[in-house]
């Protein structure tokens, strides 16, 4: 739905003086008058930055009278430069709300969960500090560890530098942050791979543009970014091909739309590399120069190595293994025999291995004609101009104008790590990798321990299982994974029991799976939540903290990069409308001061920000902020008053300090094109879990998950063996208007925005007619996990055997009003199973039937 400027300005500016309302809910009709009479003229503009979603855009913030009338886009910002969504503009309420969170509450009522009414007493903020106080003191006399502190869209409002350093001076390792439930697939694939994790595509130069489900038209991240330069990329004549079971605004704007089945893009993959191997459409000088690809292979999985360690690749010149050094010419293909064994490339592993993935067995797996298939990976061989170069301000630059990107849209399984590795085996083949048109790496192999043998800890040290056996490689937290530790700690081997919760704007027991258990297990904690709303993860807290709002805080915001600027940015208070006396950092400096840790607090901030703050006292926000602008060489005036500090790179550090410094030519590290660790990490998994005799851990596939090249076993998940009844595959996804728990207390998105008053289930029109179901009926939604009812809304852009259900509805806090509990919450029917290598939840892995209610 189109909608102008003016007509958002109607109907959604919010009435001057709200906050002197109180509670009550101002009609939108009243708030058009007051909005239409604010004058433009005289009006101060303060820049800030935008947290309505994870794009963090440059804001101005119209501030009339002390009143807040308009947000606008900041031009100096290189990321939306200027641009401005409706829900960012709808960041008003967020300072207005009036369900905001006022002051301190106590729960006078010991039962919880959904439906039980906390009973909240108010009390002073000095009480609420000393009865949290004295419990922490308790717990860091005792064990540290019992603390456990979550973090979800906190991370963005303060930076989550911040919340560690507090609990690393306060001893807990126990900090968890939700990446779990959002992308870390995508992330470990990344750093298997390269040492690092974050890309992005060089659409200023490609040519050829496949997106697996990266769903930026809509509610991803880089959205504001990634959306207006795909679309002028296009303009430029760049093909973009959308590879996704549901037709979602990026597929609708692409040139192409693929409706391929849920979890096998594993196989598409693969397929396109039998293609691109077949044909010759390989970079062979890229692999060898730059990749382990030549790396010598035994039988066992392992590299041939010499007695000094070093891996051996076959040296073409004198026909003998050896370290890949000085003028040794590596064999990209082939089988040698070294010492009597035989031995083959990581290439050869890999070309073997992909040869019956055919177009035609993908189609059979994926739902994708076979001709489709063959055709995109001739044309992104074709597009990839492989042995090209070109010129940039003097530099010759390797010239590939061909990208993959995703999102959610690969990693969101059981086998998400595997599924994004095997989008990397495409892009290493072509050679695209920091070449001008291809992707472009953030900070490439920043961490070789990410090319180690996992540690595979036991018995864990943190309540999420990160790094243990469980979860061998994850190292971005698990964070569905603490309830179920919390339900029965010995289970996992860990030594102690939690005690004491913190929850910073997250809203955890609503955004996991398995939602019964979720609820159960956060029962047990004595919770403290700092929030702005009261979410269901509030309604089940013992002491809740308000917080300001974005637009009413002193932050260090987090940014986003792109492919030639990078840039620092502040928030700054506009307004106080509840003249709250403490913001977040606030809060932390306190709790730290009366824990006896500010000391340590300030010198583990002091280490992660390169600040020179001296102990002994409290900083404000503001402080805090000036200090870091300081480290970064600016002025806290010069970011008052623009908002950010930005550079635009050089051809130089955009292309030339990646790959090319990091990987290219003898005697450098690689990247991993065969993850050798993944092997080792699979054998000290066997080794761990015999010598503690651990049972609740099936390891019966751990080869397989473990696998140091992707297979096409990935693309069968655990969810899709259910019974032939469950014959529709659940697939999840984000709108705009509600991606965050706060958004679901926002009238104006809901008023502006067609349809968006509750989710539905999405079905395919042919589908529902056979199942005798018309749009707008209800019906019931079961899985092998649970059943919910819904609304069935019946499109065409949708496969035939998939139904999605959008998330952020169906919320059930007993505070919060009628219209934000409207709609259903997928978390109660979808299975666990997570990804072992990630830890990543596989929300889109379940099968369901759907009958009429």
């Amino acid at each position: 739905m189109e909608i102008t400027r003016r007509d958002f300005l109607k109907k959604s500016g919010m009435v001057a003086g709200i906050a002197a309302l109180g509670s009550e809910v101002v009609p939108i009709s009243r708030v058009v008058s007051e909005v239409e009479a604010a004058v433009l003229g005289g009006e101060a503009m303060i820049p800030s930055t935008c947290v309505m979603c994870v794009n963090f855009c440059g804001i101005r913030v119209s501030r009339v009278n002390g009143v807040i009338r308009q947000i606008y886009g900041n031009p100096e910002s290189p990321y939306n430069v200027g641009h401005m969504c409706p829900k960012g503009q709808s960041g008003i309420y967020d300072a207005y709300n009036p369900y905001r969170v006022k002051a301190p509450l106590k729960r006078t009522n010991p039962n919880k969960g959904p439906g039980e009414d906390p009973k909240w007493k108010e009390i002073s903020w000095d009480e609420a500090f000393s009865i949290i106080a004295e419990k922490l003191n308790k717990i860091k006399n005792d064990d540290p560890r019992k603390l456990i502190w979550l973090h979800g869209h906190g991370k963005y409002l303060v930076q989550d530098k911040f919340p560690k350093a507090l609990m690393k001076a306060f001893g807990t390792p126990n900090v968890v942050h939700r990446t779990t439930i959002c992308e870390v697939a995508r992330h470990t694939a990344d750093e298997l791979t390269w040492g690092y994790h974050a890309f992005l595509p060089d659409l200023d130069n490609c040519k050829y543009f496949l997106n697996f489900g990266g769903n930026y038209m809509e509610a991803g991240q880089w959205a504001r970014w990634l959306d207006r330069k795909t679309l002028d990329a296009m303009e430029n004549g760049m093909k973009n091909i959308v590879i996704e079971p549901r037709l979602s605004n990026s597929a609708a704007k692409a040139d192409e739309w693929i409706p391929i089945k849920p979890a096998t893009d594993m196989v598409f993959l693969l397929a396109m590399c039998n293609e691109l191997i077949t044909n010759g459409y390989v970079d062979e000088e890229f692999l060898i120069t730059y990749t382990n690809a030549p790396n010598l292979v035994g039988s066992d999985g392992k590299f041939l190595r010499d007695g000094n360690g070093k891996e051996l690749v076959w040296d073409r010149t004198s026909s003998s293994a050896k370290p890949y050094e000085g003028d040794v010419e590596p064999a990209l293909t082939g089988s040698y025999t070294v010492d009597g064994k035989t031995y083959r490339t990581a290439f050869e592993v890999f070309r073997e291995e992909v040869m019956d993935v055919t177009p035609e067995y993908a189609e059979g797996v994926c739902g994708v004609p076979a001709d489709t298939i063959r055709r995109v990976a001739m044309e992104f061989g074709e597009e990839a101009n492989i042995g090209a170069t070109i010129v940039k301000d003097g530099h010759i630059l390797r010239y590939r104008p061909v990208s993959i990107y995703t999102f959610r849209g690969l990693s969101t399984h059981e086998y998400g790590t595997q599924i994004n590795r095997a989008r990397w085996m495409v892009q290493m083949l072509v050679g695209n990798v920091d070449a001008v048109g291809g992707v472009q790496l953030h900070s490439a192999y920043k961490k070789p321990e990410f090319f180690d043998v996992a540690k595979c800890e036991y018995p864990p040290n943190r309540v999420d299982l990160q790094e243990s056996v469980y979860f061998p490689q994850a190292r971005h937290n698990v964070a569905q994974q603490v309830a179920y530790t919390l339900l029965d700690p010995s289970a996992y081997g860990l030594e102690y029991e939690p005690e004491m919760l913190i929850a910073y704007a997250s809203n955890r027991v609503f955004s996991a799976p398995v939602l019964d258990q979720q609820i159960e297990a956060y029962k047990k904690p004595y919770t403290v939540v700092i929030d702005t709303i009261l979410t269901e993860h509030a309604d089940m807290a013992d002491i809740v903290l308000p917080n300001k709002s974005y637009l009413e805080c002193w932050h260090w915001a987090p940014t986003r990069f792109t492919v030639d600027t990078k840039h620092d940015a502040i928030r700054q208070p506009v307004v106080n409308t509840y003249n709250m006396p403490y913001q977040d950092f606030d809060i932390f400096m306190e709790l730290a001061k009366r824990v006896g840790i500010l000391d340590k607090f300030i010198e583990k901030i002091n280490k992660d920000w390169k600040t020179d703050l001296a102990p002994g006292r409290k900083y404000t926000a503001e402080e805090m902020v000036a200090a870091i602008a300081k480290a970064k060489g600016k002025s806290l005036e010069y970011f008052k008053e623009h908002g950010l500090s930005k550079k635009v790179l050089t051809t130089e550090e955009i292309y030339l300090k990646g790959v090319e410094a990091k990987f290219k030519g003898a005697g450098k590290p690689k990247m991993q094109f065969y993850c050798e660790n993944l092997v080792g990490t699979a054998e000290k998994v066997k080794q761990v879990v015999a010598e503690n005799n651990i049972t609740n851990l099936d390891i019966s596939n751990i080869d397989m998950i473990n696998a140091p090249l992707p297979k096409k076993e990935h693309a069968f998940p655990t969810g899709h063996e259910a019974p032939s009844d469950y014959d529709l595959y659940l697939i999840t996804y984000k709108r705009m208007y509600l991606n965050q728990s706060g958004t679901a207390l926002n009238p104006m998105l809901r008023h502006v925005a067609h349809d968006s008053d509750e989710n539905f289930v999405l079905m395919n029109k042919a589908t529902a007619a056979k199942k005798g179901i018309k749009d707008g009926d209800e019906v019931n939604v079961e899985s092998r996990a649970g059943k919910i009812k819904a609304r069935a809304k019946l499109i065409e852009g949708i496969r035939p055997d998939t139904v999605g259900i959008s998330y952020h509805y169906g919320h059930w806090s007993t505070s919060m009003p009628d219209y934000a509990k409207k709609g259903v919450n997928p978390n109660w029917i979808i299975e666990l199973h997570s990804d072992m290598i990630s830890g990543m939840t596989n929300f889109n892995d379940t099968k369901v039937k759907v009958v009429k209610a």
